[in-house]
């Protein structure tokens, strides 16, 4: 018996687990982890009716009945993690008052000073909001976290790490809208008329010959820092999560402050601290052709099920005196993108505030992105299975051949479907299910499947894609 956990939008969960199933009589038994991340195998689950009960963080615990049958083959469940919803408001800053820019993941450059004025009022808040502008915010205002919830902080980095590595891995280059609103404050502590840029963004990732990366941006064809407000361009948005990279991670003090959440949903809460005893490599300002490194302390919310950075906020741990640098505060909101034509899902910032005091003046800056294109010639190799489908893998030299029959719903009625189909050698068959595809039902109606083929057990591997609990059963034909 083979249990495999999915998120709502079809991809492997990946978070912590307890996955159990309980024998009408008999010793209860606990599933392991298999080297496919979300999939628990039992192996040694007699025939007779069992009591599957899965539970996570973050996430709603659920029960299932189902029954293994003497000589049924491999039997395989497919679960859906419903996530937990909360009802309280995260913490969130207004929206502007705007104030002061950031510099950004290396590089941030400027060719001129406009005259300034010192700051003399602090901007006005709505009440409880917080305040970006406070020295150490992040470090003074920690955020709600559930009580008598462990967090597995290793399990949480790994799972940081290899999401930031196939960020790496997948993107070569991408382009998308950019738009910025920057607004300066005068000595009143009042936002002067904002100022709008719009860009055609492109973003080109590569490694370079020292291990780490080269993250290279163009707004409009150009790196010119003119073409932003203040002379000051703000560079690097898409590469900050790569903090939690294991090339970067060791750079910081990384410790986890429990459950919190983000965005209506539970999220491991992190804070990371740049270490005084190692190089910073995330960000720098260049300012006159000299660089500045810029320590950063911060929190981030990863998505429990994913290990997905959700949103990230970062502040100054030491002022930069030599540029007059005194306040920065950033946040970034993470969304996955899709890429339909390859069929790609990479987490990209949807958004961006910054909030920066320097040389005694104050701005705000946001940045929104849209029309997210991708090139990558070499994505669709990795791809998984998409929504919405059953994978078929061909583990042998030979030609396997086979029927798959599903059943489903409709209505109250109960209805049975079967494609016979090969599967070439060391090949991959998909079959699509929907409406006027390959399998033509709903996919959310089906709540089983069969699949039967001559060879060898173990000779076809065969994975679901679907919105909703089913139950797959892969065996040979007798």
């Amino acid at each position: 018996m083979q249990v495999c956990l999915r998120l709502e939008d079809g991809m492997p969960f990946l978070g912590e687990a307890s996955v159990r199933m309980k024998p009408s009589e008999g010793e209860e038994l606990g599933g392991v982890e298999t080297s496919t991340m979300g999939d628990y195998q039992f192996s040694d689950t007699k025939p007779g009716k069992y009591l599957l009960e899965v539970s996570a963080p973050g996430f709603l615990p659920q029960q299932f009945k189902t029954e293994v049958e003497p000589g049924g083959g491999q039997r395989t469940l497919f679960v859906v993690m419903k996530r937990r919803e909360v009802s309280a408001e995260e913490p969130k800053a207004p929206e502007p008052p705007p104030d002061e820019v950031k510099s950004e993941p290396r590089l941030e450059g400027e060719k001129a000073e406009p005259k300034v004025e010192p700051v003399k009022a602090e901007p006005k808040l709505a009440p409880g909001a917080r305040d970006y502008w406070r020295d150490h915010e992040l470090e003074l205002v920690v955020p709600h976290v559930e009580e008598g919830v462990a967090c597995p902080l290793e399990k949480v980095l790994t799972g940081a790490g290899v999401r930031m590595s196939e960020f790496v891995n997948t993107l070569e280059k991408f382009t998308a809208t950019e738009s910025v609103e920057h607004y300066f404050f005068n000595k009143f502590g009042e936002a002067e008329k904002p100022e709008n840029r719009r860009f055609a963004y492109v973003v080109m990732v590569s490694q370079n010959r020292l291990g780490t990366f080269l993250l290279e941006e163009f707004r409009d064809g150009s790196t010119d820092p003119e073409l932003f407000p203040g002379h000051i361009a703000t560079l690097g948005l898409p590469a900050m999560a790569l903090i939690f990279h294991p090339l970067f991670a060791q750079d910081f003090d990384i410790r986890c402050e429990g459950m919190g959440q983000w965005g209506g949903h539970e999220m491991w809460q992190l804070h990371f601290s740049q270490r005084d005893d190692h190089p910073v490599r995330i960000r720098a300002y260049n300012v006159n052709r000299s660089a500045f490194a810029v320590y950063l302390e911060g929190r981030a919310w990863i998505d429990p099920g994913s290990f997905q950075v959700v949103h990230l906020e970062t502040e100054l741990k030491k002022q930069i005196p030599e540029i007059q640098l005194t306040k920065e505060h950033m946040a970034i909101d993470y969304a996955p993108v899709r890429f339909a034509h390859l069929g790609a899902e990479i987490w990209l910032p949807q958004s961006a505030e910054q909030y920066v005091e320097r040389r005694q003046r104050r701005f705000y800056r946001k940045h929104s992105f849209s029309d997210f294109k991708l090139f990558n010639v070499e994505t669709a190799q990795a791809l998984q299975a998409p929504r919405g489908s059953y994978s078929f893998t061909n583990t042998t030299d030979q030609d396997v051949s086979g029927e798959l029959t599903v059943m489903w719903t409709a209505g109250t009625e109960g209805k049975v479907l079967s494609l016979r189909f090969t599967v070439p050698a060391r090949g991959r068959v998909i079959k699509m299910v929907g409406p006027g595809k390959d399998l033509n039902v709903p996919g959310a109606s089906i709540v089983a499947a069969r699949f039967v083929y001559t060879g060898k057990e173990g000779a076809v591997r065969v994975d679901a894609n679907l919105v909703k609990d089913s139950t797959l059963d892969v065996m040979p034909e007798e």
